[in-house]
Order: C-alpha cells, then sequence, then structure tokens
C-alpha cells in the first residue's frame, strides 16, 4: 500500500512539474517588451504624424486615437474571419513618432488579437515581422513624397 502511494504522489508530482515549462513561457509572453520596428525618415514630426494617418487609412484601418504632441497614432483593422468558425482576428498598430535632427523616428508596433469560439475574450500577440510593416512604411513614404510635390511651387 505504501509503494502504491508512493507511485502515486511521485507520478502526480511528475505530471505538476512537467507542465510548468509551457506555462511560465507563455506568461513570461505577456511581460517581455520587444523593440518596435523602426525607421527613420527626413521629413519634419507634424508632416510625419498626418502621413502615418494617411497611410493607415489607405491599408484599411481605422484609426482609434491621435495625439500630435505626444507624436502617437493608434489604428485597428477590421475584425477578419478565419478558418475557424466563430473565430476572428484583429490587427492593432501603435505608432509613436519623434523628431531627430535628421527628421523623424518612427516607432510601430504590431499587434494581433485572436478571439476563439470561446467567450474568454482577445488574447493579443506583438508580431515581430509581419509584411503589415513594409506596407505602413511604403504607404508613409508614398504620403509623404505626394504632400511635398503637393507643397512644391510648380
Amino acid at each position: 500500500m505504501k509503494a502504491l502511494a508512493a507511485f502515486c504522489f511521485s507520478a502526480g508530482l511528475g505530471f505538476l512539474v512537467s507542465g510548468c515549462e509551457s506555462i511560465s513561457e507563455r506568461v513570461a509572453d505577456r511581460f517581455k517588451s520587444d523593440p518596435p520596428q523602426t525607421k527613420l525618415v527626413p521629413s519634419e514630426k507634424k508632416a510625419v504624424f498626418y502621413a502615418s494617418q494617411k497611410a493607415l487609412k489607405r491599408m484599411g484601418f481605422e484609426v482609434t486615437r491621435t495625439a500630435l504632441a505626444q507624436g502617437s497614432v493608434n489604428a485597428r483593422s477590421s475584425i477578419r474571419d478565419t478558418a475557424i468558425f466563430g473565430a476572428g482576428r484583429q490587427f492593432l498598430f501603435e505608432i509613436q513618432i519623434s523628431a531627430t535632427d535628421a527628421g523623424s523616428n518612427i516607432r510601430v508596433k504590431l499587434i494581433e488579437l485572436l478571439e476563439g469560439d470561446f467567450k474568454a475574450g482577445a488574447t493579443g500577440k506583438l508580431l515581430q515581422t509581419h509584411g503589415l510593416y513594409d506596407s505602413f512604411f511604403a504607404q508613409t513614404e508614398q504620403a509623404l513624397r505626394e504632400e511635398s510635390a503637393s507643397s512644391t511651387p510648380p
């Protein structure tokens, strides 16, 4: 009987300890601070601020918050269907623009929100690499070129 109790105790302890590694990784992912994607552009902060909003609108994002003094722009995409019935996916942009001697520095974070068919809410994940970063920077540069072309006298 003691052998059975010892076996059950050691098996239970083994199961308890075996899942800790994956749980700690998921918890650590929520609190780790990944660096944003950055790009230096040779334009003043105000022009980049408005060009970034124009770029987001062209990409189909809804601008949800702006603050020129802080150089902050937030936007979200529409909720997109996934292959799983009842699940949805949405992207959030968090953009910080700061003035430098060489122009403006754009710092961008892209967050993917996933919601399953359960009612526990959405889970957010910071994406380090994604095509939307390249699209955003290209659209922002295009908007800046258009602005400089329209402000240049003929």
